[in-house]
């Protein structure tokens, strides 16, 4: 007698597929577990990337295709294999020296994924500078994310496609009171349009140290930039303000967030799209590109952790379509 799930005015529901999990593990036991599915270790892929979308096809996979087989093992690893196993089998992951039904799905949904998320965060905390991946996988309901801070110890999970809106939120949440201190810096507006060229030339000036070079920059782009509370309040902006603010963006920046969307369109062509966020003192502005009168532009807006699932869905939609 099979058990039936129903909802809260008594209709049945098809149950979820995918209990929600999250391990801790070393790299040598996600190597082990690839190994005995006979597929490449995902965290090797996450190591030797660049970060570049060279090869996009490739990390892709295709829907109903088989991952390529795992090169020859190297170096043995340092653990013996008796506790790699324990550890996976204490994770689900293995049973009787096999992957699990889940461990092969996992593998499965890793190596050829209908949609990917890969996100690169670098933050200068008080304690020093720390650089965290996490890439994601979906296919169907399911999403496999993998996650490590030092190449050495990775966080697992796989949820249900309808919870992954969560987990990207949760990859975007830096606590900032850790962060490194930045002395004068003062709040930006919640809204900055200004001219592209603008700030990678005054970036370019603060980095160097030629402070005495901005005014003349932003004199070059008078009445370009606009700010405001909101889109449907912007004002053109004095220079001195242009100025402070875009010495600002490159001084008292205190993170990056880097995320890249994945998949194939309805041709089957591997396609990307980028979400670039800059973090400060008083939390996170993205980084979006335009064109106002033939002009390049980058619009420069307030966003909180939760924002993200919204920006990266928007982009899957297009790379998808």
């Amino acid at each position: 007698m099979s058990a039936v799930l129903l909802d809260a005015e008594g209709n049945e529901v098809e149950p979820r597929r995918v209990t929600p999990r999250r391990v801790r593990l070393p790299r040598a036991a996600l190597d082990r577990l690839a190994g005995l599915g006979g597929v490449p270790s995902p965290a090797e892929q996450m190591i030797v990337s660049s970060g570049s979308l060279d090869g996009l096809g490739d990390r892709l996979g295709a829907l109903g295709q088989e991952p390529a087989p795992a090169e020859p093992p190297g170096d043995e690893p340092a653990a013996p294999v008796e506790d790699l196993d324990a550890l996976l089998t204490a994770a689900g992951l293995l049973d009787d020296g096999a992957p699990t039904a889940e461990g092969g799905a996992v593998l499965t949904v890793w190596h050829s994924p209908a949609l990917a998320v890969e996100l690169e965060m670098l933050v200068s905390l008080a304690r020093g500078r720390v650089r965290v991946r996490s890439w994601h996988r979906n296919l169907d309901d399911w999403v496999v994310c993998l996650s490590t801070a030092d190449g050495t110890t990775f966080e697992l999970s796989w949820l249900s496609a309808d919870d992954w809106w969560l987990e990207l939120g949760r990859a975007a949440w830096v606590d900032t009171r850790t962060l490194a201190s930045a002395s004068g810096a003062e709040p930006l507006p919640e809204v900055v349009e200004t001219s592209w060229d603008l700030l990678l030339a005054t970036g370019e000036a603060v980095q160097r140290r030629r402070f005495e070079l901005l005014d003349q920059m932003v004199s070059d782009y008078t009445g370009m930039t606009l700010a405001g509370p909101d889109l449907d309040s912007l004002e053109t902006a004095d220079d001195g303000d242009v100025r402070r603010w875009h010495e600002q963006l490159e001084s008292a920046s205190r993170g990056r967030l880097h995320a890249a969307v994945m998949a194939r369109s309805e041709r089957g062509r591997p396609g990307a799209g980028i979400v670039e966020w800059v973090l400060f003192h008083d939390g996170w502005r993205s980084l979006t590109p335009f064109r106002r009168d033939g002009w390049n532009m980058v619009r420069i807006e307030r966003q909180e952790p939760t924002d993200l699932p919204r920006a990266l869905a928007v982009l899957a939609a297009e790379v998808t379509s």
